[in-house]
């Protein structure tokens, strides 16, 4: 494994205080790891990525739990994950059922992640140290729905913090793509989110919006 070299941000702010303090109980770090694709992928995670270190929320691997906590944990009644629900509640059920395979690397410094066929998805630096936990968790959500089938199918629009005319953007919410599914789950967990602080949940709320103004060529028409 390649050593990453990366700046540890204010973990009060991004919410890996707050989720950090759960994480080390064995029952969650158990269920993590067999849900999520973890499984198998200890050389993925081992070297500095934190496999002998999984409460360490300075490293790679606790980041990671904590937005496999907001992910799993945010639904008021969490263990209702049918899909006639809210996505606050399915969001989880979609992640499991769709990566089989999660890895963590270096990335490039701005890499956000990808996902690279046949379940597998790639976490780079940007996901662990740019992004905050609810934050990750839209990641995950995002790259489960490229492998159910959603490509992006359109640039940027204009003034979009994205890139510009880069390709990367969905054509609108209702082609259902990977910005619309997170962008839903960011919604959803401001407006009902459980087990979380007021200040996360805003944290999702501007997110939400970002993704609503900067990735979709043509605007959803509302804000979060």
């Amino acid at each position: 494994m390649v050593h990453c070299t990366y700046t540890v941000p204010d973990k009060a702010a991004s919410g890996d205080d707050f989720y950090g303090a759960s994480i080390c109980d064995q029952v969650y770090v158990d269920y993590f790891w067999d849900t999520y694709g973890f499984a198998g992928n200890k050389e993925y995670w081992d070297d500095g990525f934190g496999w002998d270190d999984c409460c360490n929320t300075d490293q790679p691997l606790a980041r990671t739990f904590n937005g496999c906590y907001a992910l799993t944990y945010s639904a008021q009644d969490y263990l209702n994950d049918d899909y006639a629900g809210a996505c606050l509640n399915w969001a989880r059920r979609y992640v499991r059922e769709h990566i089989g395979d999660l890895r963590s690397k270096c990335g490039d410094g701005d890499a956000i992640a990808a996902s690279v066929g046949g379940g597998v998805v790639e976490l780079y630096l940007g996901c662990f140290y740019t992004k905050n936990a609810p934050g990750r968790a839209e990641t995950l959500l995002h790259e489960s729905r490229h492998i159910g089938g959603k490509p992006h199918d359109a640039k940027f629009p204009k003034g979009s913090t994205f890139g510009e005319g880069k390709s990367g953007a969905d054509s609108s919410w209702g082609y259902e793509g990977a910005w619309m599914y997170g962008a839903l789950y960011l919604w959803w967990y401001y407006a009902q989110g459980a087990r979380t602080t007021s200040a996360i949940r805003e944290l999702a709320r501007q997110r939400a919006n970002v993704v609503i103004d900067g990735a979709f060529a043509t605007h959803p028409g509302y804000s979060v």
